[in-house]
C-alpha cells in the first residue's frame, strides 16, 4: 500500500529528513507544528503547501492532516524538543488510529523506558548537547525530571505503589481511575515496563505512568498510595 509519512515538529533536523525522503522518491509527506511561524516559513519555501499549524496531540487534527487515510498507511514521525509532545502524539497515532508504524527522538536517554512502556520502541536517541558532555566530565550529575506539558497544565507523573495501597493485586487493563487521565503503563520492581493494555497484576514498588491535570495531583495521591483511596 501506497506510504504517506507525517513529521511532528520543524526544525533542522526534520527537514533533513524531509530532503532525504525526497531522494528516495518518497514525497507523500507533511510537517505539523504549533508554531505559526516555523509552519509559514516552510510553506513560503515550498513549491507547494507541506506545513500544516495545529496541536499535534489532538486527535481531530491528526485526521484532518491525514492520519487515517483510506488510500494511504500513515507513518508518524514525532520529532520535536519537547519528549511529552513526543510521547504523548506517538501515542495517539499507535493506540487511536492503531499506525503500527510509529518513530520518534527522544530528546533525553533517562526517557525510554517511559516510551517502551506504552509500546514507542521505535526509538532515536537525540546526541547529548555539548554542556552536558562538560559537566559530565566535570562529575556533575544533572538532575532528572519526568516531562512537563506546562502550556497545557498537564504532566507525566511516576507514582510508586507502596506497600499499603489498595491497588496492589487489580489488573493494570482494568483500573478505573476516579479522575481525567489516561495510564501509559507501569515499571515493576525489577525494571521491567509493561503497557496499560496487558493483563497483569498491580504489585508492590511498581511504577505507574500515567498522564493527568497538574490539579489532580491530590487525587493521584490519595488513589495510588493508599490514602484513602480516592474515598
Amino acid at each position: 500500500m501506497k506510504k504517506n509519512i507525517i513529521i511532528n515538529g520543524i526544525n533542522d533536523e526534520s527537514r533533513a529528513l524531509y530532503e532525504d525522503l525526497l531522494d528516495h522518491n518518497l514525497d507523500d509527506v507533511i510537517f505539523i507544528d504549533s508554531n505559526r511561524e516555523l509552519v509559514n516559513d516552510l510553506n513560503y519555501k515550498s513549491d507547494s503547501p507541506i506545513a500544516y499549524l495545529g496541536n499535534p496531540i489532538s486527535p481531530e487534527f491528526l485526521e484532518f492532516v491525514g492520519i487515517n487515510r483510506e488510500d494511504s498507511e500513515a507513518i508518524f514521525v514525532s520529532m520535536t524538543d519537547s519528549d511529552s509532545v513526543n510521547l504523548i502524539s506517538c501515542e495517539i497515532a499507535k493506540l487511536k488510529f492503531e499506525l503500527s508504524q510509529v518513530i520518534s527522538i527522544v530528546n533525553s536517554k533517562e526517557n525510554v523506558p517511559l516510551f517502551n512502556a506504552y509500546g514507542i520502541s521505535e526509538l532515536v536517541l537525540r546526541e547529548k548537547s555539548i554542556i552536558e558532555i562538560i559537566l559530565n566530565t566535570a562529575g556533575v550529575t544533572l538532575p532528572v525530571r519526568l516531562m512537563d506539558i506546562q502550556l497545557k497544565g498537564t504532566s507525566v507523573w511516576s507514582i510508586r505503589i507502596p506497600s499499603g495501597s489498595e491497588i496492589i493485586g487489580d489488573d493494570l487493563s482494568k483500573l478505573k481511575i476516579p479522575f481525567r487521565a489516561i495510564i501509559l503503563g507501569k515499571i515493576d520492581s525489577k525494571g521491567n515496563p509493561y503497557q496499560s493494555t496487558e493483563n497483569i497484576d498491580i504489585e508492590e514498588d511498581d511504577t505507574i505512568l500515567i498522564i493527568s491535570s497538574n490539579r489532580n495531583e491530590e487525587s493521584m495521591t490519595r488513589f495510588f498510595q493508599g490514602k484513602e483511596n480516592g474515598q
